[in-house]
């Protein structure tokens, strides 16, 4: 079976474009060929800022022949009275272009009806590929899109070549103007000559372009800057999104190591390392004790004639942005943070919710409240402190220049203001985590337990505020981040094992905001789904899995303390692998005492020893009397590994005899009530406490 590649060549593709690349192409793609019923073996997808190269090994010359079945009008609509073809059935058949003895009619519960059976034949699939190409180009969700030449084809940057290979065959295909051929180009400065690619073979293609300063794997890219960061620069401290961005700018890494005045290393290391990514996309460099600099390298796109002036451009430019920077933190730290707190009045939070000044006011309110709720009641004025000065960089001349030094300048004037380093340090991480890919231990050691409060509080306040308003992510659309903000409140809670109740923390929270919300008898339901899907996500599990049924059954029971999800969705789970049987006992028992509870509307009272008649029931109130202290013990300290033991050894095999043995639907009312009442009681022993495992799907017969 033939190869199949295909390169687009452009004008340099903006930072991101190549992210959507990855994403989508090679998805789509697969899809396509699977729906065109074109076999193949593998897809490979790469990219660089000059070009996109698609491979598709062993891909089929020919489409796959498949068999068609159309329904067709009704029997009494095709025939006459004499049994001889009418015109619907003729027209039908010209539609289709079939004849008479491809169809049949088939008796269906409307009546008889016509059916036409068609083999529907495959075609080359050189024919095929120019159209469904053109389809997945045309299709990927670039941001910004240009237009530059007549037909008005849209794409982020002008194509300037386009190779389109089937082994050594030339696939024709007119794409943003430009015939395909085998004709692709280098490097633009160091090798910017034609050359030809012979024919559609990926390790050929990319040895190719290596001779002509081009690597064109992009994780090859990353892992080439990285390791000369580490390397030839003695670097520890990566920026890794930096390390990405610069991937995406560049063929081929070069690498050119610069400096600036020492003066400029008395402004907070994050504002100069920012002011190098943000304008030039260069590496701060940190010493071994990872103390900052007056260096820094940056990432040139192939080695070029005249390093030493470019050197030169590289530090002037830099040298203006740290003048600027230093301007801007002296004018800001010339009055008290709180003089400019004011100020956040300006600031219109989320449209119909007031201002920062108003969030600011709440936060402060509500500081107090939580922390008393969470335990760390000794936090309380720290907490305060934090939310009184935590959106007040929001409004400071440096923040206006580098939006992503929120939170740092913050800390930074907090320190320079001589306000507690714990308070100061919590401010400072109050955007914490970056992404939500981040581990909860890494995570754990950036932040205090201060900054995991307010960051907590501070994320809920936004949803409330969005869910009250009717503000809420639906699909792909959510532009104010709200699952970035209930990712990071429950990534927080639990890397910190923080608990409080979520529906008096929310509670509260919709007083404060009093009369601003236009639905606050609705939001509780919708916030308390969407943060069990936010728990979901943070644990990675997937919808029909083993574990994502655990975790519903342990919401079932109870939702209102995050933490505490958290640890009976890890005991079970590990319980469930290391003992198996015995979770399986325990389920066992709860699903049937719920099955037998299902329907019956009753509340259940306390059972009544005079009433018990038979033997196994007997056995059961006397386990409900004297053992189940053994089970609620654990349950109340936290060992639900040994509560679930305890549980299944003590009530599975008695439960079972019980239920094989006894009538529990007895016909005498009070016979029937009371040993409903022992079942009702062994079920919330567990169930109420723990995790409600009534609905779990693959509980195998003992």
């Amino acid at each position: 079976m033939p190869n199949l590649l295909v390169e687009i060549g452009t004008e340099e593709l903006p930072v991101g474009t190549l992210d959507i690349v990855y994403e989508q192409i090679a998805v789509q793609l697969r899809q396509k060929l699977v729906d065109e019923r074109i076999a193949f073996e593998e897809v490979k997808v790469e990219a660089t800022p000059r070009r996109i190269a698609l491979f598709v090994r062993g891909i089929a010359a020919m489409q796959q022949d498949r068999e068609l079945e159309i329904s067709g009008p009704s029997k009494e609509k095709c025939y006459d009275a004499g049994g001889n073809p009418t015109p619907v059935l003729q027209g039908f058949l010209r539609s289709k272009q079939a004849e008479a003895k491809d169809i049949e009619v088939r008796e269906t519960p409307k009546g008889p009806f016509i059916f036409l059976r068609k083999k529907d034949k495959g075609r080359p699939v050189v024919q095929l590929l120019p159209e469904f190409l053109k389809q997945i180009l045309t299709s990927l969700p670039f941001p910004k899109f240009m237009r530059w030449e007549t037909s008005g084809f849209r794409f982020p940057r002008p194509v300037r070549w386009l190779v389109v290979l089937l082994d050594k065959k030339r696939v024709p295909m007119d794409f943003a103007g430009m015939k395909s051929g085998n004709r692709s180009f280098g490097h633009r400065f160091l090798a910017p000559q034609g050359f030809v690619i012979p024919q559609a073979d990926w390790k050929l293609y990319v040895a190719l372009l290596k001779k002509k300063h081009v690597l064109l794997d992009l994780a090859a890219r990353e892992t080439l800057i990285r390791n000369k960061l580490r390397d030839a620069f003695a670097q520890k401290q990566i920026d890794e999104d930096l390390v990405h961005t610069n991937a995406q700018l560049v063929e081929e890494p070069y690498f050119l190591k610069g400096t600036f005045s020492q003066q400029y290393l008395e402004l907070p290391a994050e504002v100069l390392a920012s002011c190098m990514k943000k304008n030039q996309k260069i590496f701060a460099c940190y010493d071994a004790g990872t103390r900052l600099r007056n260096h820094f390298v940056a990432v040139m796109n192939g080695k070029r004639n005249g390093l030493a002036r470019i050197q030169k451009d590289y530090e002037n430019v830099l040298d203006s942005r740290l003048k600027d920077a230093r301007y801007f933190y002296e004018l800001d730290t010339k009055e008290p943070m709180e003089k400019k707190k004011p100020v956040l009045a300006q600031l219109v939070y989320l449209g119909k919710l007031g201002s920062v000044l108003d969030k600011t006011a709440r936060l402060e309110k509500m500081a107090p409240e939580f922390a008393q709720a969470s335990g760390h009641g000794e936090l309380s004025a720290d907490l305060a402190r934090v939310a009184a000065l935590s959106k007040i960089d929001l409004v400071t001349h440096l923040v206006y220049e580098m939006p992503d030094l929120q939170g740092i300048v913050g800390r930074e004037y907090a320190l320079e203001a001589k306000e507690k380093e714990t308070v100061a340090s919590a401010i400072g991480s109050q955007y914490l985590p970056k992404n939500l890919a981040e581990d909860r231990q890494k995570v754990k050691n950036s932040m205090g337990p201060l900054g995991a409060l307010f960051g907590i509080m501070d994320r809920l306040d936004l949803l409330v505020g969005a869910f009250g308003t009717g503000i809420e992510p639906t699909g792909s659309q959510d532009p104010f981040a709200l699952r970035r903000a209930g990712g990071s409140l429950v990534k927080l809670v639990r890397a910190f094992s923080v608990s409080f109740s979520l529906s008096q923390l929310v509670e509260a929270n919709i007083r404060l905001y009093g009369e601003r919300l236009s639905r606050p008898g609705e939001l509780k339901a919708g916030l308390l789904k969407f943060l069990q899907e936010r728990v979901a996500f943070e644990l990675g599990v997937k919808a029909g899995t083993w574990p994502a049924e655990i975790l519903q059954a342990v919401c079932r029971t109870d939702f209102d303390d995050l933490a505490g999800v958290y640890r009976r969705f890890d005991a079970l789970c590990g319980l469930s692998e290391k003992e198996p049987k015995i979770f399986v006992k325990a389920a066992k028992v709860i699903q049937r005492t719920a099955n037998m509870l299902k329907g019956y509307g009753k509340a259940a009272g306390e059972p009544r020893q005079e009433l018990l008649i038979e033997e196994q029931e007997k056995k059961i109130f006397e386990l409900v009397q004297t053992r189940m202290h053994e089970v609620k013990e654990p349950l109340d300290h936290g060992d639900y590994e040994k509560a679930t033991r305890l549980f299944a050894q003590i009530f599975s095999a008695p439960l079972h005899d019980f239920f094989d043995h006894v009538l529990i639907n007895a016909e005498k009312p009070e016979l029937r009530e009371n040993r409903m009442a022992l079942v009702a009681k062994i079920n919330r022993l567990y169930a109420g406490s723990l995790a409600d495992l009534s609905g779990l799907s693959r509980i195998d017969e003992e």
